[in-house]
């Protein structure tokens, strides 16, 4: 029985396909969306900036940016369907996807294999290989690109 569907977004040109998906997918399963977004995790970078402060202000400024934007990704996507939850988590992109997954108690995960284009477009169909690959929650994935060119 699915109840709980988890959906990782970057709030790219092609997320709404994947969301539109998934929400047509719970509305038939009667279940609930966990919409999450991840940040990723800088700490592993600190050594290569001389100012530690303007680094931390610019994770700050990162974390306001990604509540903002998953305010206005839930006005324009998600009006139609309350019953969605968002997260935003800072870590380890593929880890934090699983690790939410289990605290959430999803049953499925639902994701795009690509993000955005250029360096992000193939750093997240990283994240969706890593998902699949080490997830104890089964996962769908949809190649948003795909579903693009057919409407």
């Amino acid at each position: 029985e699915i109840k709980n569907i988890l959906v990782p977004v970057d709030f790219s040109e092609v997320a709404p396909f994947v969301v539109e998906w998934a929400k047509n997918f719970a509305k038939k399963l009667g279940a609930k969306i966990k919409l999450i977004y991840v940040l990723e995790d800088f700490s592993t970078y600190e050594g290569i900036y001389s100012n530690i402060q303007t680094f931390a202000e610019m994770e700050n400024n990162l974390m306001d940016a990604a509540q903002s934007s998953m305010e206005e990704f839930l006005k324009k996507y998600f009006s139609d369907f309350p019953e969605v939850e968002s997260i935003i988590v800072k870590g380890d992109i593929v880890e934090k996807i699983i690790e939410v997954g289990e605290e959430v108690k999803a049953d499925l995960i639902i994701m795009g294999t690509h993000g955005r284009k250029g360096l992000d477009k193939i750093l997240f169909g990283s994240v969706a290989e890593g998902v699949v690959k080490n997830s104890p929650i089964p996962v769908v994935t949809i190649n948003p690109y795909r579903m693009k060119k057919e409407k």
